[in-house]
């Protein structure tokens, strides 16, 4: 039956299935050899490829890039009885003590005043357990100060990866290819425990090639944080909770948006995390000036979805957006919507799927261009 366009949509009509082949479970040896599904603001659909790129964006295209950089907080240790156990660390709650907010395997049975031993010399212990909220988590203090602890991290902490890239661990943290591929090469910003993935496309080459375009590149930084790996639970879609990430826009950045605007310049965002960087930054914006919000760090629970069928939301600044194909009933499927409709997101992943592109992290792209 059509879905009458003036129902609330709820969890189950962000819902389809894929072949669980079309999930991408290695990424390209080539970064911009992949596939791209551009939907133009006529609604047409295309087939291309990423490093087409410099030939699909106009030159002086504004992109907003999500410059934070993936943490290798995903630790492998064991208990005082040999039994394993894995941290994946969110964020530090206190550098003097060196405690981080982790989440924890097997969660049920970590408690407070279990030590947790890692290689190199590393030891753990369990302060806290945090059961409320959005997502229960763990306070875990380090026997290493903070600074040391960044170095051994980096050299033993594992990328996490999302749970549905299943393969088997490296024999060691070093030897793991996802220490680059599951990096954009702008990372700079440590601090997410998941990839921009709509930037892992952009190799040196492409990149370079955008340059000599003539497009502006346009860093922000927004740290995925843990939340992004939990589903909408609630069929009542306004009922979902979002997790809390921290952002910032620098004063450059910002200057070079505002020039994008006043010449009429497109501005195209590279990931759904970009985009919810600056329209968190413009609804703050809409409240404070503008300049005493730059170059600090805020806080967005940001959640941009359709209300119904026909509903749509009109971004702040972009015109476009790349992104990756996103998974059934997530916040970021809805977010896509919400920009270039519920109907054309339907009809692009059904094409996506018919012409077998890769799904998620390590799958391949999409350029859409929002109606107008």
């Amino acid at each position: 039956m059509p879905l009458n366009s003036e129902r609330e949509l709820t969890l189950k009509d962000f819902s389809y299935e894929i072949p669980d082949s079309l999930v991408a479970q290695e990424p390209l040896s080539d970064r911009a050899a992949s596939r791209l599904l551009v939907h133009h603001s006529s609604g047409k659909i295309e087939h291309s490829l990423t490093k087409a790129l410099p030939d699909l964006l106009l030159a002086g295209t504004h992109l907003v890039v999500n410059d934070t950089r993936v943490v290798p907080g995903r630790l492998l240790g064991h208990n005082v009885h040999g039994g394993k156990i894995e941290l994946m660390l969110l964020r530090p709650l206190d550098s003097e003590l060196n405690i981080w907010s982790a989440l924890g395997k097997p969660f049920k049975k970590l408690a407070v005043g279990q030590k947790i031993f890692f290689p190199g010399e590393c030891v753990a212990e369990i302060v806290a357990r945090e059961e409320q909220g959005v997502q229960p988590s763990l306070h875990v203090k380090f026997s290493l100060d903070f600074e040391a602890f960044w170095l051994w991290m980096e050299r033993e902490g594992y990328i996490p990866l999302p749970p549905y890239i299943n393969r088997k661990d490296a024999p060691n943290a070093q030897s793991s290819s996802d220490r680059e591929r599951y990096q954009t090469i702008y990372a700079r910003e440590k601090g997410s425990v998941a990839a921009p993935t709509a930037g892992l496309h952009f190799s040196e080459n492409l990149w370079q090639a955008l340059i000599a375009k003539g497009i502006t590149p346009v860093p922000v930084t927004l740290h995925v944080g843990g939340g992004t790996f939990l589903p909408v639970k609630s069929d009542v879609i306004a009922q979902h909770n979002m997790h809390k990430e921290r952002y910032m826009v620098t004063s450059d950045s910002h200057a070079k948006l505002q020039h994008a605007l006043a010449e009429n310049l497109p501005i195209v965002a590279v990931g759904t995390t970009s985009l919810r960087c600056i329209e968190s930054f413009a609804r703050l914006a809409n409240q404070e000036a503008p300049e005493s919000l730059l170059n600090r760090w805020h806080e967005t629970e940001l959640f941009l979805y359709p209300k119904t069928k026909e509903s749509r939301i009109s971004p702040w600044a972009i015109s476009g957006l790349i992104t990756n194909f996103h998974q059934s009933e997530s916040s970021l499927l809805m977010l896509v919507s919400a920009l270039i409709g519920y109907q054309a997101v339907r009809d692009l992943y059904a094409e996506a799927i018919q012409e077998q592109y890769r799904f998620y992290s390590y799958g391949d792209a999409s350029l859409l261009w929002l109606p107008k």
